[in-house]
């Protein structure tokens, strides 16, 4: 059974987190752990007089958290949920980040499912910043990152982006391999080159990329870098209609330069698709 992991702050975002989660693992037995997080601030507390008053906002924080979940626990009921499907909830006070961490350390789970932002996410900004924080210090687990506004919808085409650069291990792989058999999809492997040709690292280590994906459909496309790495990978996904994208989040990677602030501040990259980060294993 998959053990999954879905923070929430209760926004529509990660409702629809929630839902596509479900959706995604249809049919598949799997234990959703739904995780709410709340501190109260020394900011929070300037206006309060007395330590009563102080319990009191705690407790009314505490209380929200709670019935914040039970809300949650009835609209899945609601929604007609896949009966191999078991929904568990965690109210804890702390960072989300904190929290998340302490809860990946304790508890096995084999992905973490997140939306780029919560109620106070701007349209502007690529990830809020719950999950940009986790993106870059939860290494423990792949990380599926669902856009706002996304719907699922049938995953017939997985983007993998990489740059044949170093050498995968089978662990790395082995979740884009279940995706890929678990929704018959084909994995399109992409490599942005700004030389047309691959050295004799790259042609190793597409070879090796080649013989796990030997039973799965699979395709090599290399296209050129022709303006940014970011602009030259959406291009991609628009031609090709591909519905999941998989980076390996190790130094140097793709999705290591795009969760760097100064890139995230200038970022014109906006995926209109969900995104699948894959810890490093070394």
């Amino acid at each position: 059974m998959k053990r999954i992991l879905i923070p929430t702050d209760f926004s529509a975002n990660a409702w629809n987190t929630i839902l596509y989660a479900m959706e995604l693992y249809k049919n598949t037995p799997c234990e959703f752990h739904i995780l709410n997080t709340y501190e109260v601030k020394p900011v929070q507390l300037i206006s309060t007089v007395s330590s009563q008053r102080v319990g009191h906002y705690y407790d009314a924080v505490k209380i929200e958290s709670k019935e914040g979940l039970e809300m949650i626990l009835e609209d899945i009921s609601n929604s007609g949920p896949d009966p191999k499907h078991i929904f568990k909830t965690f109210s804890k006070s702390g960072s989300l980040l904190e929290i998340v961490a302490q809860m990946t350390v304790a508890d096995h789970f084999d992905q973490i499912v997140i939306g780029t932002k919560g109620a106070t996410g701007a349209k502007e900004i690529f990830l809020g910043s719950n999950t940009h924080r986790i993106i870059k210090n939860i290494e423990c687990c792949p990380i599926l990152v669902v856009p706002d506004d996304v719907f699922f919808e049938n995953i017939t085409n997985i983007a993998f982006a990489t740059n044949f650069e170093r050498v995968y291990y089978k662990s790395e792989i082995t979740p884009i391999l279940q995706l890929a058999k678990q929704q018959g999809a084909t994995v399109r492997m992409i490599h942005v080159y700004d030389k047309p040709e691959l050295d004799i690292v790259q042609t190793y280590n597409s070879t090796s990329l080649e013989r796990y994906f030997k039973d799965i459909k699979h395709d090599f496309h290399v296209i050129h870098n022709f303006s940014n790495l970011e602009k030259a990978i959406q291009s991609f996904i628009e031609e090709l209609e591909v519905n999941l994208l998989v980076m390996i989040n190790y130094e140097h990677s793709f999705i290591e330069r795009l969760t760097r602030e100064s890139v995230i501040k200038k970022m014109t990259f906006h995926t209109t698709i969900p995104f699948l980060v894959i810890p490093s294993d070394n």
